[in-house]
This record gives structure tokens, sequence and C-alpha cells, in this order.
């Protein structure tokens, strides 16, 4: 019995990277087509990080909101590593802090989709245990380095669905909309 869950649990790390990893609107392949390949599509390599530091709007609620992180591809599930330390100050006055652990990582160009789930989550410093394990996503896009280049970055987004963050790199939306990054910088690694 172990032994087929230790298969279907295969099949279904490969079937998630397969997802992960495909073209926007590419047909999606056979397995037999992906299990000689499983550890290519897995190892599909990138990595970005640094700092964002944006405005949002009344609308959202959110009045200034930095976050640092890093993100890097791995060999196997969860398909990425890293971390994402994010502080917000919202309209009302409300101070969030959130820490969350990567889960995925897209890399198109110099544009990263990163998906995570919330390990720790604060209001005013009080700890808000039942937000975590929350998916939480974002974007940035890399502009280069220089004088007078200013990289993009998004708010930080709480889906509404369990899987949000595998969804979010899985199908790289225009969403959630890029901001400049003010004193931010941005290293996307493709």
């Amino acid at each position: 019995m172990s032994s087929n869950w230790s298969k279907l649990s295969l099949i279904s790390s490969v079937c998630a990277a397969v997802l992960a990893c495909r073209e926007p609107g590419a047909p999606l392949p056979l397995l037999a087509d992906v299990e000689g390949t499983a550890g290519e599509l897995l190892g599909s390599g990138g990595k970005a990080g640094g700092r964002a530091d944006v405005h949002g709007t009344p609308v959202q609620n959110v009045l200034d909101e930095t976050y640092s992180f890093t993100a890097v591809s791995t060999d196997a599930p969860p398909f990425a590593k890293g971390e994402v330390e994010v502080h917000l100050l919202r309209f009302t006055g409300q101070e969030l802090v959130v820490h969350a652990e990567v889960t995925c990582v897209s890399i198109v160009g110099n544009e990263a989709w990163v998906g995570s789930r919330v390990r720790r989550f604060s209001v005013n410093r009080e700890e808000v245990p039942q937000l975590v394990d929350r998916p939480m996503i974002f974007r940035v896009r890399d502009v280069g380095e220089g004088e007078g280049t200013v990289d993009l970055a998004s708010l930080v987004f709480f889906p509404p669905t369990a899987e949000g963050d595998l969804e979010h790199c899985n199908a790289r939306p225009d969403f959630p909309i890029l901001r400049e990054s003010g004193t931010g910088n941005i290293q996307v690694n493709p």
C-alpha cells in the first residue's frame, strides 16, 4: 500500500511540476511524455530576489508596503525555496508583518511570479495564527541596473483558493498589477 502511495505522490509531484513549468497556453503533455524528463522539468533553474518598496491606494487599504525575498528554483517539490518578509502599513494605521516560505517561482525573461505560504502573520504585533498556511503571491520585473532605472513590483496578494500560490506560478497572469518599486532593487535571473 505505501508503495502505491509513493508512486501516486511522485506522479502528483511530476504533474504539478509540468503545470508549473509549461508555457502559458501550451497543451498539457501526456504523463508518458513526462516520466523520462521529470528531473529536467523540476530543475528549470532561475532565481529572483531583492527588495520591493511600493505604494498602494485606499482601494487596497495599503499606504506603503516593503518586502524582501529570495526565490530559487529547486530540483524537487515545492519547486522553489526561499523566504519573503513583508512589512505593510494600511491607511487605517494598522501595521502588518508577514513571513512566508516560497513554494514556487516562474521566470520569463526579466519577470518573476512568486508563490508562497504564510508562516507568521501579525497585525500591530499580535499574532494571527488562523492565517498561517494561507497562500500569498506577488510578481516583480527587473528593469536593469543604472542611474534612473526603477524596478517594478506588485503588492502582495492573498488568493482565495488553497492552491493559489501554484496556480499563480503556473498561469503567470498580468496580476497583481506592477508598480514602481521606489528605493527597492529587484534581481531576476532566468
